[in-house]
């Protein structure tokens, strides 16, 4: 082994033991929102195998329902379940993120940026953690290395093409906008030797994934007309209006943003890469950003893909200011001390803080970590858990249990099953504008599943946090429900009210 590529090996795995320690404090997050609405997703697909929008329902591409399914069956239905998958994956996705910056940059810079993506993941917390971009990114990431195999020699040429397919394709299901990316690589394809056929055996593969995930819903009736309800005509009828504004320099871009620009002096000053690369990294930045702009909304894990690229010129740029520095132990001492204060601005130190004092006073330290974490003493985590070990006094294992609600969170966790596919009353409520003909099909769909099934007991949420999305209160949205209110005082009881959460027992 020559003296560089030993170097290599070494910050290769010190890029892997580094994000394996680092990333350890996302064990202690519990899950927001976003992931307890698809680990109810990928729970129904794993207990009662209900595809998605057909056995349980959000408007987003599914993807990361998929995802949550293999957390499940690797490590079962908890927080720390699907935190342990993620933690995994991201241990993995650090090695695989240093071998691909490696055909650019030294192991040194490959490092930095490892280390710098790590730390910027971790110090996300719900905006990042387990989010459908960084899945969809380790994909992107995977075809663009594919490409960068196939540049290398024809002999694998095709086999590599089908793989960068099989990744956009793939992608795409986690967000179509990734779709500039696969435009990208087509662009790209038209420079590779055997062009049209590297260009077909690329479609192909684009195609593929798209229709294994369609495929059982031929078998489904209505299964494809609901995919295009909720996949198409819903995003454009109700969320298409809405918008987040946007915020390039959010908590912990500004700093690698910075560095990424001095880091881009520097690549324009070192020999000139290929116009390949040149080509590439455009296209590949131009696809990042527009994604995003497509959307017209601009949260944290929309720039993931474009933060990934700017990673890169960051520890390039950090990595040629020290070396200015004629003095390696001062060199080592700047990038520490750098590494150091965006550790101190950014990381969620108080999550080990937490951890720490609840082994000093509690048998189950992680489960109260993760209630401080969700603390809200009328919705969080101790106040769902005290509904979940009510319904399990008073309920069996086989009794249906209705959770009506926007935040899906306590309906994974109760582990019952519910009436309908709408894991969110979401797509049930009225919306600012006129409510689609298949909106009121699907109010109409749940009120008569409620008659049908007859929830041994109905929970309602009567959380007041405003949902942009629809314009309404949790608690306005769930009485927003036609002929909700009435099926409720006809065939119900009040019961108990823990919390902010009303339980109400089927009448004999």
């Amino acid at each position: 082994m020559t003296g560089t590529r030993k170097w290599s090996e070494h910050y290769f795995l010190a890029s892997v033991f580094g994000a394996a320690v680092i990333l350890l404090v996302t064990l202690l997050l519990p899950l927001g929102f976003d992931n307890d609405l698809y680990q109810s997703m990928g729970w129904a697909l794993y207990a009662y195998h209900g595809l998605p929008y057909v056995g349980s329902w959000d408007h987003n591409f599914p993807g990361i329902v998929f995802v949550h399914w293999a957390s499940i069956a690797l490590f079962g239905a908890s927080d720390l379940g699907f935190r342990l998958f993620d933690y995994f994956v991201h241990i993995v996705f650090a090695g695989f993120y240093y071998r691909f910056l490696r055909n650019w940059l030294s192991p040194q810079a490959s490092f930095l940026a490892v280390i710098i993506f790590v730390l910027y993941y971790a110090s996300g917390l719900w905006g990042l953690a387990g989010q459908r971009d960084t899945y969809a990114a380790f994909l992107l990431l995977g075809a663009a290395s594919a490409f960068v195999s196939l540049r290398s020699g024809a002999s694998k040429l095709l086999w590599n093409s089908f793989l960068v397919g099989i990744f956009c394709g793939t992608a795409f299901l986690f967000r179509p906008t990734y779709v500039f990316f696969s435009i990208a690589f087509f662009i790209l394809l038209l420079d590779v030797p055997q062009k049209w056929r590297a260009i077909s055996f690329f479609l192909g593969g684009c195609v593929l994934p798209i229709l294994a995930f369609l495929l059982p819903y031929f078998f489904i009736r209505d299964g494809l007309l609901q995919v295009y309800y909720t996949l198409i005509r819903f995003n454009l009828d109700v969320y298409s209006s809405v918008s987040v504004p946007i915020n390039l320099w959010s908590r912990g871009r500004a700093p690698i943003y910075l560095f990424g620009i001095i880091g881009l002096f520097f690549a324009l000053r070192q020999s000139p890469s290929s116009r390949l690369d040149k080509k590439m990294f455009i296209l590949f930045t131009v696809s990042a950003l527009a994604s995003p702009i497509m959307m017209g909304k601009y949260f944290t894990y929309h720039f993931e893909p474009f933060v990934l690229i700017a990673m890169g010129f960051a520890a390039l740029g950090l990595s040629g200011i020290v070396k200015v520095v004629s003095n390696l132990s001062l060199r080592v001492t700047l990038i520490v001390v750098s590494l150091a204060l965006f550790t101190y601005e950014y990381y969620p130190r108080h999550l080990f803080e937490y951890y720490f004092n609840a082994r000093m006073s509690s048998d189950s330290p992680l489960e109260e970590t993760y209630e401080r974490v969700l603390s809200d003493s009328l919705y969080g985590l101790a106040a769902q858990r005290e509904v979940i070990h009510y319904i399990y006094k008073v309920t069996t294992s086989h009794d249906t249990v209705e959770y009506v609600s926007i935040f899906p969170g306590l309906r994974w966790r109760l582990n019952r099953p519910g009436v309908s596919r709408f894991t969110s009353i979401v797509p049930l409520v009225a919306y600012s504008r006129k409510v689609p003909a298949y909106g009121d099909e699907w109010r109409r769909e749940y009120i008569a599943s409620l008659e049908r099934v007859a929830p041994r007991y109905i929970i309602v949420s009567r959380s007041i946090d405003w949902w942009p999305f629809v314009g309404k209160t949790n608690d306005s949205a769930v009485h927003s429900i036609p002929e909700f209110d009435s099926l409720l005082s006809v065939n119900y009881s009040p019961d108990t009210v823990i919390g902010g959460f009303a339980l109400y027992h089927k009448n004999k």
